[in-house]
């Protein structure tokens, strides 16, 4: 069995919020305005990476390996990431901004069949969908 773990909120500590934490502190705003900002610039953060951010935070794409924190916790081998955040320098993932493509471009680059891996995440509506092509997904805590 092959694992695919998602990389924000299982193999880290799920990401916006320690970006978000990390961003209002190096600007100075409140949490509430770079909540919003953020969340509006996350599709092009997913499509383009880090970099998009810095139109509003200057010296965010600095931050935002920060953001990735991994979790002090043994996997079970052998495993890859899947995420639909890019991730961070030095780190690999199988990464798409849509995290069902992400999975279909891992089945595909290691040649597994959707029975030959267990997915695992912290939200349960992707689990489902993944669950949807195939594969066995279990809801990480």
């Amino acid at each position: 069995m092959v694992y695919l773990l998602d990389l924000s909120g299982v193999y880290c500590e799920p990401v916006e919020p320690h970006l978000l934490r990390l961003l209002a502190e190096a600007s100075g705003e409140p949490l509430f305005y770079v909540s919003e900002a953020f969340y509006g610039l996350l599709p092009r953060l997913k499509a383009e990476g880090p970099s998009v951010l810095e139109a509003l935070f200057p010296g965010a794409s600095r931050l935002y390996p920060k953001a990735f924190q991994a979790r002090a916790r043994a996997f079970p081998e052998p495993f890859h990431l899947v995420s639909d955040l890019p991730p961070p320098e030095g780190l690999s993932a199988f990464f798409h901004p849509d995290k069902l493509a992400a999975v279909r471009l891992a089945l595909e680059a290691l040649g597994l069949s959707p029975k030959a891996v267990r997915y695992l995440d912290d939200n349960p509506l992707w689990v489902e969908r993944v669950r949807g092509l195939g594969v066995e997904a279990e809801l990480f805590l």
